[in-house]
């Protein structure tokens, strides 16, 4: 008869002993643009947010938190807002594609270390996705010596990524322009329950809201045209007034952005607008 204690068989692969207390120290992201831009040299870029302390440098974006993150994951319901704030705004501001994130990884520290001699862990879980369009154009090429300003007074909300989406779209040649620009414009009127009540909460001169109102629903041809004209022929926009819908949208759902932070809204009127 045998006796004595049978040893459990050895595993080799060995589950390392989790943090105590893990903090992320640190945050990096690759920094990229899109298709027809490119950065030559740029100059060094840091700042201080309610977030942390940014640093661009390299094609680095260095990110130290201000605030304490056990894991990526929690750090990145907080980050990933500003940082698709910050593509948004700049595309819209400079063009599509002027500047991209993507995480690389993530440095995380135990606060409350273990005796010597004991195994640590310094790692991240998880991974940080920006969920942007993929549709980049190739309309010339681009070199820029800056990095775009971070934003300050825009952020995304769900109507601000949608207008977002359908501008890209157009800007795709998916879909017309007065399609596109009404459905932004009733995104801005909508809610506050009309063009004049949106023109007052957007601090917006009504004359840009009733401008794109007749643009977008008197004009255009048969394949374009948001409504067919009761009497007479179809009317399409001219040039000039196409480059002054495409500005004014712009213009709008970056109001959206900046409405959404709460702050005090400077007027845009007929004056800030080509002619």
């Amino acid at each position: 008869m045998e006796c004595g204690i049978r040893s459990a068989p050895i595993n080799s692969r060995q589950v390392a002993p989790r943090m105590r207390d893990p903090h992320v120290e640190r945050l990096y992201f690759e920094i990229g643009s899109g298709e027809g831009i490119s950065y030559r040299d740029p100059e060094p870029l840091s700042f201080l947010n309610h977030l942390g302390r940014f640093e661009v440098r390299d094609g680095t974006l260095v990110v130290d938190p201000a605030d304490h993150f056990a894991d990526q994951e929690e750090a990145q319901t907080v980050f990933e807002p500003f940082l698709r704030a910050w593509e948004i705004e700049s595309d819209l501001a400079f063009g599509v594609g002027t500047i991209r994130f993507k995480f690389l990884r993530a440095a995380v520290i135990d606060r409350d270390l273990p005796p010597p001699g004991t195994r640590q862990i310094i790692a991240a879980k998880g991974s940080f996705k920006l969920t942007g369009v993929a549709v980049l154009l190739a309309t010339g090429h681009a070199m820029r010596k800056r990095s775009p300003p971070p934003p300050s007074t825009f952020q995304v909300t769900v109507d601000v990524e949608r207008a977002y989406r359908r501008w890209r779209q157009f800007e795709a040649g998916r879909e017309p322009l007065q399609a596109m620009a009404y459905f932004v414009l009733t995104l801005l009127q909508t809610p506050a329950g009309g063009r004049k009540p949106a023109a007052h909460e957007f601090n917006i001169d009504i004359q840009v809201l009733n401008r794109l109102g007749e643009l977008t629903s008197a004009r255009g041809d048969a394949a374009t045209a948001r409504k067919a004209p009761q009497a007479g022929s179809y009317e399409d926009l001219s040039e000039q007034e196409r480059v002054w819908l495409r500005e004014a949208i712009k213009l709008i759902i970056r109001r959206l952005g900046e409405h959404a932070s709460g702050k005090a809204l400077s007027r845009i009127g007929m004056a800030d607008l080509p002619k």
